[in-house]
C-alpha cells in the first residue's frame, strides 16, 4: 500500500464513520461513495513534490525572524496548543550541532523536471517505441486507463525517497533510465486486462514496474539502464477505495493503492503501533496479486491456514517482481476508548534498554514504546513548538525541569535518553498498564517525563523527512535506515554503527562531526528494531554522494557483523541487494528465483529487486 495521501483529515473522518457503523451493527456490502468516493483524477502527483518528500504546500524554512517555520496548515495536531507554526529552538541547535549556516544556503540547481536530461531514451524510430505507443493506445481506448509520457511523471515514477535520490534530482541534470510511460488503472479488472495484454502481446517490447506511494528508500523503483524494452510504471494511485467492511468477521477489503490515512490512524506509520495492532503480516488476511500466470489469492478469508507455504507472505515481500497487488483483506479493530501518551527519562541508554526488556518480558507492551538515544533526545527537545505561555514563564519551567534532572537526580545531559509511550485501550487497562510501565522504569532509575514529552516524541515521525529536505538547502545530507537485532546484540550494534560512520567521516576529513541518532522503534520478546538517523555536513566536500555511499556501506557492514537483519520493514530493493545471499542463504535466493520463473517466465515485472543475478553491481561498488 502507498504511504501518502493527498489529504489527511477527510480520509480519517471517513474511516471513523465506517468504524462507527461497525459498532452500531451496520455493514457495507459494496463500494459506496458515502464511505469511499472515487479519487480525483491523478490527485497524487500534483499534490506532492517531484524532487523531494511530501506535500508541495508543506516545508521547513527560515522566516524573517531567523526562526524555522513549517508552511501550510497540515499536521495541525502538532501545533494545536501553539500560537504559530515555528520551531524556535531548532535553528540554534542545528547551527551548533550540525554546523548549518543559515546565511550560506545550497539551493537546488535543478528547479523543474523540464531542465533534466533523460538518458537511455527509446529510439522514436524503433520497433520498441512503436510498440509502446500501440500499447498505450490499447490501455486508453480498450481498457479505459489514463496514461502519461510527460517528463515530470516519468521522473516521479523512477525514484524513491533516499537522500541520494533527492540530492541527484536537485543537483544533477542527467537522469539515468526512467519509466517510458505511466498508466493509472482504476480497478482490479483493469489491471488483469493490462497484465494479460502485456504478457500475451507485448512481452518482448514492454515490461512493468508497479508503483505504490513512491516513498520507498531502497531504490526499488530504480530502472535498469540495460533494459531494452519500454518500461511502464503501473501506478495504483487511482485504486484507493474501501470495497467492503464485514462487521461480523471484522475484515475490510480495500484496493491496494489505498493509503494509511485513508484507512485509519493506527496504520499512519509502518508498524508504529504494532504491539497492539500487529505488523502488516499480522493485519493481512488475504491478498490479491495479478501475475502473468493469472490472479493469485486464497479462496476464502480465513483467520489461519495450514495449506503449504504462506503465499500471502511471499507476495507481501516480493517487492514488485512477482506481480502487482490489487486488493487486500485486512483485520479490523475497534477504535480505542482511551489514548494516553507518556514519556520516561533514563540516565543512560543501557538503563533504558534494560527497562524496555523488562516491560516486554512482563507482557505489558503499550501500543507503541520507543527509546531515543541522547542525540535523538536532544533533537527532540530542539523540535519543541512555541509555547502557549509567555517565553519567560516557559524558560523558567524548562530551567526548573532541567535542574531537577541534572542537579538533583544527577543525570548527565550528554548521556540521558528518553522513552516515548503510547497506550490505547479501555481506561482501566490503560491505567494498569501505565502503572506497571512506570514502576519498571523507576526500578531502572527512570523518571516520569509526562504526556507532553511523549506526544512530542511522535512528532519526530511526521517531520523527519521534511527536516532532511530542509537540511539539503544548507549543505547537509541525512538518511535513515533500520534493522532488527537480538536483545543481546542491540547495544553493541549501536556502538559499532556510530564508530563506523565516524571513521568514514574522519578518513574523508569531514570538518563537522556527523550526526548519528539511534532509536529503538519496536520491541519483541526476542529482540528489537533499531532505527538509525545519520547526517553529514558536506560543505567543502568534492564528492558528497560518494562520501555518503561509503558511509552507508560501512554502516550496513556493521549491521551484518552484529547479526542484524538487512531490513526490519523497509525492504531490500536494490539498496541492500549485495548482502542478501549472505543474509538469507543461496537456497533461499534460488527459491525466490524459482517462484519468479514460475509466475513470470518472460519477466514482465522487471523491477529486478531481490534478484542478485539481475544486478551487475558488486558488494561495495555502485
Amino acid at each position: 500500500m502507498s504511504d501518502m495521501a493527498s489529504t489527511g483529515a477527510p480520509s480519517v473522518a471517513r474511516m471513523r464513520s465506517i468504524l462507527q457503523q461497525i459498532s452500531s451493527g451496520g455493514r457495507i456490502a459494496s463500494p459506496s461513495s458515502t464511505y469511499s468516493p472515487s479519487p480525483a483524477p491523478l490527485a497524487l502527483s500534483p499534490a506532492t513534490r517531484w524532487n523531494g518528500w511530501g506535500f508541495q504546500d508543506t516545508k521547513l524554512f527560515v522566516n524573517a525572524d531567523k526562526v524555522i517555520e513549517i508552511s501550510g496548515n497540515r499536521y495541525s495536531e502538532v501545533f494545536s496548543n501553539a500560537p504559530d507554526r515555528t520551531l524556535p529552538s531548532l535553528l540554534p541547535w542545528a547551527e551548533k550541532r550540525l554546523g548549518l549556516d543559515a546565511n550560506s544556503p545550497s539551493p537546488a540547481s535543478v528547479t523543474c523536471p523540464e531542465e533534466l536530461q533523460l538518458l537511455n531514451q527509446l529510439d522514436e524510430t524503433g520497433e520498441v517505441y512503436r510498440a509502446l505507443q500501440t500499447f498505450l493506445q490499447v490501455a486508453r481506448e480498450e481498457i479505459g486507463m489514463k496514461t502519461s509520457t510527460t517528463v515530470e511523471e516519468r521522473v516521479r515514477h523512477g525514484h524513491g525517497q533516499t537522500c541520494e535520490d533527492v540530492f541527484k534530482l536537485r543537483n544533477v541534470r542527467q537522469v539515468e533510465r526512467t519509466p517510458d510511460a505511466v498508466v493509472w488503472p482504476e480497478s482490479h479488472e483493469q489491471v488483469e486486462k493490462l497484465v494479460q495484454i502485456v504478457t500475451k502481446k507485448f512481452s518482448k517490447q514492454v515490461c512493468i514496474i508497479p508503483y505504490g506511494g513512491g516513498t520507498n528508500v531502497t531504490n526499488a523503483l530504480e530502472c535498469d539502464p540495460n533494459e531494452h524494452r519500454a518500461i511502464v510504471s503501473l501506478d495504483l494511485g487511482e485504486m484507493r477505495r474501501i470495497l467492503n467492511v464485514d462487521r461480523e468477521n471484522m475484515i475490510a477489503t480495500v484496493e491496494a493503492g489505498i493509503t494509511g490515512l485513508d484507512l485509519h490512524e493506527p496504520t499512519r506509520a509502518s508498524g508504529m503501533k504494532k504491539n497492539t495492532y500487529g505488523n502488516i503480516e499480522d493485519l493481512v488476511v488475504n491478498i490479491t496479486t495479478v501475475t502473468p500466470l493469472g490472479t493469485m489469492q486464497r479462496a476464502a478469508n480465513v483467520p489461519r491456514a495450514a495449506m503449504g507455504p504462506d503465499m500471502n507472505h511471499a507476495m507481501m515481500g516480493s517487492e514488485g517482481i512477482f506481480g502487482v497487488h490489487t486488493m487486500v483483506a485486512l483485520r479490523l479493530r475497534e477504535s480505542p476508548a482511551v489514548q494516553v501518551y507518556d514519556s520516561l527519562i533514563f540516565p543512560s541508554l543501557e538503563h533504558g534498554l534494560a527497562a524496555l526488556k523488562e516491560i516486554t518480558r512482563a507482557g505489558c507492551e503499550p501500543a507503541s514504546l520507543r527509546l531515543l538515544d541522547n542525540t535523538q533526545f536532544q533533537l527532540g527537545q530542539a523540535l519543541k513548538t512555541s509555547s502557549t505561555t509567555n517565553k519567560f514563564t516557559a524558560s523558567v519551567i524548562d530551567f526548573a525541569k532541567k535542574t531537577y534532572v541534572t542537579k538533583i537526580r544527577g543525570f548527565d545531559v550528554n548521556e540521558m535518553c528518553a522513552a516515548t509511550v503510547l497506550l490505547e485501550g479501555d481506561s482501566s487497562d490503560v491505567a494498569e498498564q501505565q502503572k506497571v510501565i512506570q514502576s519498571v522504569a523507576k526500578r531502572h532509575e527512570g523518571m516520569i517525563g509526562g504526556a507532553e514529552n511523549g506526544k512530542r516524541g511522535y512528532f519526530f515521525t511526521y517531520i523527519i523527512a521534511y527536516l532532511r529536505d530542509f537540511a539539503l538547502d544548507y549543505y547537509f545530507m541525512s538518511e535513515s535506515f533500520e534493522t532488527a537485532v537480538p536483545w543481546t546484540n542491540a547495544r553493541q550494534l549501536i556502538t559499532d554503527i556510530k564508530r563506523a560512520i565516524n571513521t568514514v567521516a574522519a578518513e574523508n576529513q569531514v570538518s563537522v562531526p556527523p550526526l548519528i541518532a539511534c532509536r529503538i522503534s519496536q520491541v519483541y520478546d526476542t529482540g528489537v528494531c533499531v532505527y538509525v538517523y545519520y547526517g553529514i555536513n558536506y560543505f567543502g566536500v568534492k564528492e558528497p554522494v560518494s562520501l555518503f555511499r561509503s558511509t552507508e556501506l560501512a554502516a550496513v557492514d556493521a549491521i551484518v557483523r552484529n547479526g542484524g537483519a538487512l531490513s526490519h520493514h523497509h525492504g531490500v530493493g536494490k539498496h541492500r541487494l549485495a548482502w542478501l545471499p549472505q543474509a538469507v542463504s543461496q537456497p533461499a535466493i534460488a527459491a525466490i528465483q524459482g517462484i519468479k520463473t514460475a509466475l513470470d517466465p518472460t519477466n514482465v515485472f522487471a523491477a529486478t529487486n531481490l534478484q542478485p543475478s539481475k544486478q551487475a553491481k558488486n558488494h561495495g561498488k555502485e
